[in-house]
Order: structure tokens, then sequence, then C-alpha cells
């Protein structure tokens, strides 16, 4: 251990010592740390089966997913963030931009979700 001493301001007599426990360093170095963490929940899906999880979301059944429907969707394959990840979502595959998914729409989402590693074949 490291002895660190502090000295007190008010009285040059006194002298205050506090011991810490020396640092340890990481033995991996930076440039090496993986830039991707995997998501939180550990399934292996294809695209068929992400488009399935997505449709099933759409609980109003107007064949459009909302960012609420699309909040759930991701909340149940373990985003972290899911409103984030609905907000990047719209951003990828709301191509008429009218805030929600479509059907038409629903393979950019998918195809943006396997990107993400969310899907594998």
């Amino acid at each position: 251990m490291r002895v660190i001493t502090l000295f007190h301001h008010i009285s040059k007599t006194k002298c205050l010592s506090y011991s810490y426990p020396k640092l340890q360093t990481s033995s991996v170095p930076f440039a090496t740390m993986p830039l991707y963490v995997p998501k939180s929940l550990n399934l292996t899906l294809n695209e068929g089966q992400l488009k399935a999880i997505f449709k099933e979301h759409d609980t109003d059944g107007d064949g459009c997913l909302s960012k609420e429907e699309l909040s759930k969707a991701f909340q149940k394959l373990g985003s972290r963030y899911p409103g984030w990840r609905v907000r990047r979502a719209l951003h990828h595959a709301d191509t008429n931009g009218d805030g929600s998914i479509g059907i038409d729409e629903l393979d950019e989402l998918v195809k943006y979700a396997v990107k993400l590693g969310y899907g594998v074949n």
C-alpha cells in the first residue's frame, strides 16, 4: 500500500495520513477493447423471426408500427435504450416520413435490426 500524506491547512504541526491501495491497471490495451457490446438478450434469430416479432407488436392491427409499438418490440429484443433505438430505426427505415413503420418499410427495419446484431442467420 502507498501512503499519501496530506497537510492540514489550519496548523502546520498537524498532518493527516491516508492509506490508499495501489491502483491496478488493466492488462488489456485500449486499442484492443471491443467497440461493440452484444445485446443483453442472447438469441439467434433469422430475418423471418425478426419480422414476426415486429409484426406481433402491431397491437392495434393498423398495419403500421408506432413509436410505442416499436419501443416494446426493441425491449423484447433486449435493447438497453429502446427509445433511442426507435428514433434511429425510424431514421433508417421510415422512408415516407410519417413517423411509423408500414408493411412496405418493414424489410428496411429488419435489415437495420440485423445490422445491429439483433438477429443472425
